[in-house]
């Protein structure tokens, strides 16, 4: 037995509707595919007129929204989870859920999600939920991985090296961002799901492991007793180390798969996937390569890394700054060791501080920023909050509503819809469940 569904063009024609200029039905509505990133389309469901309607240009403002936020908005919105009444009796929840929804809805804010959000959601007893939920928010755009973000800043600075410029980097978010951030968002973004098996248990292990090894740090700093410069020149410096060092584990890994592939042996996926450290020095091999064709290369790969630019990466100086920062908590005496969370919070942060105009971030990892000493402050314009201050942020992004003109709110009525100042549900969420 065949089943077969009868697509009418007019299917695409929605809301809000018009009077046709043409014939004067009532019906002459938004063509919904065609919204966005600058323009779209009105058509008339009766007699087929059409025009294409320019939208004018804007800029948002990017803000990056750590997991813990999106976590607790889920619960707040799904009294079927755990942890909803938690949730639900903290009006901080609610609010920034509700001034988000808008600033993002209004086109005044854009929240990419990250690499980082799918990874905790894949290892949380809520994964579709989490997902549903940041991407709501992030409407298709994500953030570049914070290590293919860490390998833009690295050629960049390689670049330099080869050409002799002053070292320089470009912290428009949109290279930082898959898609365009300043665009009318679609009314329609397709999402997919799906996980290789054993990606979460790696996922879990690999998470055990690296809080084990910080745990190591941490009573090691406990220990020493070291000053917050001592530790920030000793992570810089250990950068490059560290790449050569698993650079060339990777290499004996690769010859002794090879061997074992020649005597008939499938070798584990790890010893033939490049690590991150590998794909840094393949990386500066072509660049290297590449920028010095056809002539031979007057420097090479080690001359860059023996060149100390890699201490001044941003990424290298904000997680370094991180790391002292925490150490000073165990110099100082704190016995309690760093959550689980704290390794990949300092890697996002790290990496996306610079593109970002706002944080939403955990206490702690704010804490770590906030402790900073002055004389070693990270030099970027952008704002960082918690929960501990989240009164500044509700006011932050109150102050955003309260720009949006008449003029734009005209267009959010025309395009999307009536109401655009009401906070919208989460599709997958609560009352907005598939099986509800």
């Amino acid at each position: 037995m065949s089943v077969s569904t009868r697509i009418d063009p007019r299917d695409f024609i929605g809301g809000p509707y018009k009077t046709c200029p043409k014939c004067g039905s009532p019906e002459f509505g938004v063509l919904v595919p065609t919204v966005g990133p600058d323009s779209y389309t009105r058509r008339c469901k009766e007699c087929w007129h059409t025009i294409e309607i320019r939208l004018p240009e804007i800029k948002k403002k990017v803000i990056y929204i750590d997991q813990c936020a999106f976590s607790n908005i889920m619960k707040l919105l799904s009294p079927e989870e755990k942890g909803h009444e938690r949730a639900a009796s903290d009006p901080l929840w609610r609010e920034l859920y509700e001034n988000l929804d808008v600033v993002c809805h209004l086109q005044l804010v854009a929240c990419p999600d990250s690499q980082e959000h799918d990874q905790e959601s894949l290892t949380s007893p809520f994964p579709e939920s989490l997902k549903h939920t940041y991407e709501h928010f992030s409407c298709g755009l994500t953030f570049n991985s914070s290590e293919q973000i860490k390998l833009n800043q690295i050629a960049d600075a390689a670049r330099c090296f080869l050409r002799k410029e002053e070292l320089k980097f470009d912290f428009d978010p949109e290279t930082a961002v898959h898609g365009r951030l300043h665009i009318w968002e679609g009314r329609i973004f397709v999402t997919t799901s799906g996980v290789l098996p054993g990606t979460v248990d790696r996922l879990r292990q690999s998470r055990t492991q690296g809080h084990t090894e910080l745990q190591s740090l941490f009573r090691k700093w406990q220990t020493e007793k070291k000053s917050f410069r001592e530790v920030l020149e000793q992570e810089r410096n250990s950068y490059v180390p560290v790449v050569v060092r698993e650079y060339q584990r990777d290499q004996q890994k690769l010859i002794q798969a090879m061997s074992n592939a020649m005597r008939g042996e499938m070798p584990p996926l790890d010893a033939i996937l490049p690590s991150p450290a590998t794909r840094v020095i393949q990386m500066l091999q072509h660049i290297f390569e590449m920028e010095s064709a056809p002539s031979p290369p007057k420097a090479t790969v080690a001359d860059f890394l023996a060149s100390g630019l890699t201490n001044l990466l941003p990424f290298n100086v904000n997680e370094s700054s991180m790391f002292a920062s925490l150490s000073q908590r165990a110099a100082n005496g704190q016995k309690k060791m760093p959550d689980q969370g704290t390794l990949n919070d300092i890697s996002v942060v790290s990496t996306l501080l610079p593109y970002c105009d706002a944080m939403f971030v955990d206490d702690g990892c704010r804490a770590l920023l906030h402790d900073i000493p002055k004389e070693y402050r990270l030099p970027y314009p952008c704002a960082v909050f918690s929960k501990n201050n989240g009164h500044e942020f509700l006011a932050y992004l109150r102050s955003i509503r309260e720009s949006v003109t008449p003029e734009h709110l005209k267009i959010m009525d025309d395009v999307y819809g009536p109401n655009p100042l009401r906070p919208r549900g989460i599709y997958g969420v609560g009352m907005h469940r598939a099986d509800n």
